[in-house]
């Protein structure tokens, strides 16, 4: 999976009909693929900038985990929701022709995109006067 050629490597696509059914290694992700994988980074990292205004202003943590590291504090925080983030994407790149990650990869693009409209609409909410 990682070698030498990770960080510097020109493998970029698999060239062999039988490799697709299997799925291979590349050192690189590029095209459609790449664009996924930043789209999800931003919106994990939209997710917790907004986490934290809505917060600011009165909102509430659903989510047990991140409430639970919200009381240690806002850097227990932010290192445990972005700090996998550099890991995420070196696997989700180098995994690009495994069905399995690519509709992964799509069901977290949707979930986030759709946690993004949510986190508007509060934020919407909030800038409206309405509260948290």
């Amino acid at each position: 999976m990682f070698s030498s050629h990770s960080f510097r490597g020109r493998r970029i696509r698999i060239r062999r009909d039988t490799d697709f059914l299997r799925g291979r290694y590349v050192d690189r992700s590029t095209g459609s693929h790449l664009l996924l994988i930043l789209l999800l980074l931003l919106f994990v990292t939209l997710d917790a900038m907004s986490t934290l205004v809505i917060l600011e202003r009165g909102g509430t943590e659903v989510n047990p985990l991140m409430n639970a590291t919200l009381q240690r504090g806002v850097g227990w925080f932010l290192l445990v929701k972005l700090g996998p983030l550099p890991l995420a994407f070196a696997l989700l790149s180098v995994h690009r022709y495994f069905r399995w990650i690519r509709m992964a990869l799509g069901m977290l693009v949707a979930i986030y995109g759709v946690l993004m409209l949510w986190h508007l609409l509060l934020l919407v909410k909030i800038v409206q006067g309405g509260g948290g």
